[in-house]
């Protein structure tokens, strides 16, 4: 009988295959839209946060600065987001969705929350939530680890 602790090392150790298969249906998704993985993030963090800054997106999205700004250019010259001055910030800016954003990232969404739809039904609410919880968890214990020194 496996013990509880070699059961969330396995869940760990899966993690890395699930990331790779998550990478893979997000981007071929984003693909149909017309948009990279790293767009689609833009996109999705600005639909999120709304007028949000450049750090803010980087926090949120747990991005790097250098990325977020690469990726904030690439979608604003393709039209799909646009920045106005930030009131509190004199060199800095906000950004937004253009409608075209919102109508790329709205698409992506609804797509991927029809497949998770389906796939959750083989789960109770309550596990669902179990899930979420230890993964957000793993999360923080993981950022936490890798900041050691």
């Amino acid at each position: 009988m496996e013990q509880p602790l070699d059961q969330l090392y396995q869940a760990v150790q899966a993690t890395r295959p699930l990331l790779r298969n998550i990478t893979a249906a997000v981007e071929r998704g984003s693909n149909r839209e017309g948009v990279t993985v790293g767009q689609r993030a833009i996109l999705e963090g600005l639909s999120l946060f709304p007028g949000a800054t450049a750090p803010q997106l980087c926090t949120e999205l747990q991005l790097k600065r250098q990325y977020v700004a690469r990726i904030l250019q690439e979608v604003m010259k393709a039209g799909l987001v646009d920045s106005r001055a930030n009131p509190k910030r004199a060199r800095s800016y906000c950004y937004r969705l253009t409608p075209t954003g919102q109508d790329i990232i709205t698409a992506i969404r609804t797509d991927e929350m029809s497949k998770l739809a389906s796939f959750s039904k083989d789960f109770s609410p309550e596990e669902l939530a179990t899930y979420h919880k230890v993964q957000l968890a793993l999360t923080r214990f993981f950022a936490d680890l890798a900041e050691e020194v």
